[in-house]
């Protein structure tokens, strides 16, 4: 499936006419794979990860993980967050995102020199959020969120949820050309600590596996978040977020074939080379030959073909 024919941008970042790659910093201890925690040294992080193909760089102070009970204030978060976000400043030219659903936080960050506000409730668990948009015109990641889901299939229930962030966005006149959706792999769950998740009847596997399949029908620029969660130990067996590296770019191969815009990751030189294989397989027909002349194969409008 192709990219939607729309650049947007995160920062000074473009997306959409290729696939943008977000790096994960986390200055949170209790992050669940502790190879992307940075409590001190985050300077030098952040241009580990730029020399590994990050266009971005996400700084996060909680984690939001639904199984985790790792609620912390908001002091402690903003500290974090702030610390983190001057050294990947001073550090490197990349736009910096903040991954946070607090507007104290966000505002704090935006003030030390990140551009973009991650916001894995999509703007709508703090009301505050709707006015440091108003007032600083960040770049947005949007991910569905909601105290329910609609009754329907896990795409149509997305693009439900996205639609109220994107209408919430506009009220608070963010730019459209400035948002990328999330539709939040990982975080719909039956049962969960926190309020960070959105809670679902059916299995949480199910639901990401169909999120993945029909990622490109969400109808925006969209990034997909599935490096080292839960998601890949379950397809591939892996029991350990430590392990499922490999088994990570494996499966993101699969969301950009399927039309992901975006990948945020543990892992830039990774997802890196599995974005570019998937769209030269996703760009590439195979050609058969008759004599010396080359002719385009498609199963759907070629002839049958044996090998």
């Amino acid at each position: 499936m192709p990219l939607i024919n729309v650049v947007n941008r995160l920062g000074s970042a473009r997306v959409g006419n290729r696939t943008l790659i977000m790096g994960v910093l986390n200055a949170s201890p209790e992050s669940f794979y502790s190879g992307s925690v940075r409590s001190r040294g985050a300077g030098a992080a952040a241009r580990r990860l730029a020399a590994k193909g990050a266009h971005v760089i996400d700084v996060g102070g909680m984690s939001s993980a639904p199984y985790l009970g790792t609620l912390v204030t908001e002091h402690e978060e903003t500290h974090r967050v702030v610390g983190a976000v001057r050294a990947v400043r001073a550090s490197t030219n990349l736009p910096i995102s903040v991954d946070t659903s607090r507007a104290s936080v966000a505002r704090a960050a935006l003030e030390a020199g990140a551009s973009i506000i991650n916001d894995v409730s999509g703007l709508k668990h703090d009301p505050l959020m709707r006015e440091v948009v108003s007032s600083y015109s960040p770049s947005l990641v949007l991910c569905a969120y909601g105290q329910s889901v609609p009754p329907s299939d896990p795409i149509s229930a997305a693009k439900k949820l996205l639609d109220e962030s994107l209408d919430i966005a506009a009220d608070a006149g963010a730019r459209r050309d400035r948002i990328v959706l999330d539709p939040s792999i990982g975080f719909f769950r039956r049962s969960g600590k926190g309020r960070l998740f959105t809670r679902i009847r059916y299995d949480w596997f199910a639901r990401d596996l169909e999120i993945i399949e029909g990622i490109g029908g969400i109808g925006f620029p969209v990034m997909a978040s599935v490096s080292r969660k839960s998601v890949v130990g379950r397809m591939f067996g892996v029991q350990s977020p430590a392990d499922r590296g490999e088994a990570s770019a494996a499966l993101e191969v699969a969301c950009v074939l399927a039309g992901a815009d975006a990948l945020r990751t543990h892992d830039p030189d990774r997802s890196a080379a599995a974005a570019a294989a998937a769209r030269h397989a996703r760009d590439r027909r195979p050609r058969i030959f008759v004599g010396r002349q080359a002719r385009v194969w498609h199963p759907r409008t070629s002839p049958s073909y044996t090998p």
